[in-house]
């Protein structure tokens, strides 16, 4: 009887060992800040090469002069803590500065892709989840709200993106007439503007609503897309084309 209960307990206690093992193997791993700078380097490295002279020019700029500091004044200890920092601090300075335009460069000819930039936004803004207007030709028009007012942004061919957003304006300014209304296509063509410099031309347009004011906008434009708005045709899905950041490492 001694026997049987111990190996019960036994079987007990392995049962469980199996068990939070594979919950621990479902567990995601925390990531350290070396995979992260090298993850972040691959995706910035594919959009723009020279960012590793960028980054070893940077570096031997900084350290040198850092060695020359630890020369005349002999501080060899902080010296030393300030060029481990600078190996450091560098290449995440350049990634941070590049790894957002890297990202939007690459999802840029992808459907829905102006909708990655509701995660990009600034913090003033209230982004829609999803176009407000779509043709049969499933070009898109997204729409922010902000202190600049109302922001249509298209994708797809100039022609039909401008009728397009055309028509939204006209559906936009019947509840909003006195907020202006910009518009901007984005894209690769020449008359457009690429995806990575869609917010910076945003931010360019003058001032025209105050922080209590955009609440109200909003609120009147969903009201409008409920009454007007299209489904959102099979196959798209806006707010998954966020960035695929399997497919960017490689």
């Amino acid at each position: 009887m001694v026997k049987t209960h111990k190996i019960g307990l036994m079987a007990k206690k392995t049962d469980n060992t199996k068990a939070g093992g594979a919950k621990g193997a479902g567990a995601p791993k925390k990531r350290n800040i070396i995979q992260n700078l090298k993850d972040s380097y691959t995706i910035v490295h594919r959009s723009f090469p020279w960012v590793t002279w960028a980054i070893l020019g940077t570096l031997l700029l900084t350290i040198g002069g850092n060695i020359v500091y630890m020369v005349l004044s002999k501080s060899w200890i902080w010296g030393a803590i300030t060029t481990v920092l600078l190996l450091l601090l560098v290449p995440m300075l350049w990634l941070s500065l590049l790894l957002s335009k890297a990202m939007l460069r690459q999802i840029e000819n992808v459907k829905g892709s102006v909708g990655a930039l509701s995660q990009m936004i600034r913090r003033s803004w209230v982004a829609e989840p999803e176009p407000v207007a779509v043709n049969k030709d499933q070009d898109l028009v997204w729409r922010f709200v902000g202190p600049q007012g109302i922001l249509l942004v298209s994708e797809g061919p100039h022609g039909r993106a401008t009728r397009l957003l055309n028509d939204e304006v006209k559906k936009t300014s019947r509840v909003a007439s006195q907020v202006p209304i910009h518009t901007i296509e984005a894209g690769t063509g020449a008359e457009q503007v690429r995806l990575e410099k869609v917010l910076k031309t945003a931010y360019k347009f003058p001032k025209a609503l105050s922080r209590h004011e955009i609440p109200a906008v909003v609120k009147r434009l969903k009201a409008l897309h409920r009454k007007d708005g299209l489904p959102i045709p099979k196959g798209i899905d806006p707010m998954k084309v966020r960035p695929n950041r399997r497919a960017l490492y490689g």
